[in-house]
């Protein structure tokens, strides 16, 4: 132990405990800082799932985990899309099981997910000068529920969820998905949020 050296030490025989300890979190809000809101994947292992994982066990997975998104990958682990625990629990899935033709059950992850091609990137150095308001702000503006959070070399690193910032927040999000094809044009028609 000689490459360490001994801490000053202090009586503490008169010493009294300090109540200045808060158990709540600093007020958040939308004028917080952005990094805030992200889930950061080199901190925390996000949840993944297969594309043919269905709906009902997919669920199970987010509810076990205590997480509100399953990211979605192929066979080499390969992100595919994004998927909300509340996308899971939509109506959306009855009408798609209904057009597809199947049980509820045979649903999978692939149905339902956004794909990677409808989501959008930030840097996670440009949401260190971003407040939470930047972030939401961005997400309302590409119709997107998720941002994604990249790193200088374009890796996925992170994810921010604007139903989290909802939840984190006590504040309504009004996203309308922005359709990228005439299918999902024709299904904002017959199926409106």
């Amino acid at each position: 132990m000689t490459n360490f050296k001994e801490l000053r030490t202090q009586d503490i025989s008169k010493g009294v405990l300090s109540h200045t300890y808060s158990d709540t979190q600093p007020l958040i809000d939308l004028t917080s800082p952005a990094l805030k809101m992200v889930n950061n994947f080199t901190q925390k292992d996000p949840l993944r799932a297969h594309y043919e994982t269905n709906i009902v066990d997919a669920l199970k997975q987010t509810n076990n985990q205590h997480t509100d998104f399953i990211l979605v990958v192929d066979d080499k682990e390969k992100l595919l899309g994004v998927v909300s625990s509340a996308d899971l629990q939509s109506s959306k899935i009855m009408m798609l099981a209904q057009r597809l033709n199947v049980s509820r059950e045979d649903v999978s992850l692939r149905h339902v997910m956004t794909p990677i091609a409808h989501l959008t990137g930030v840097s996670m150095q440009s949401l260190g000068y971003a407040c939470i308001g930047d972030a939401l702000q961005t997400m309302e503006h590409h119709g997107i529920m998720f941002l994604l959070v990249t790193t200088a070399h374009n890796e996925i690193c992170g994810l921010i969820s604007a139903r989290e910032i909802a939840k984190t927040l006590h504040i309504p999000v009004h996203i309308s998905p922005i359709a990228h094809g005439f299918s999902e044009v024709l299904e904002q028609v017959e199926h409106p949020h």
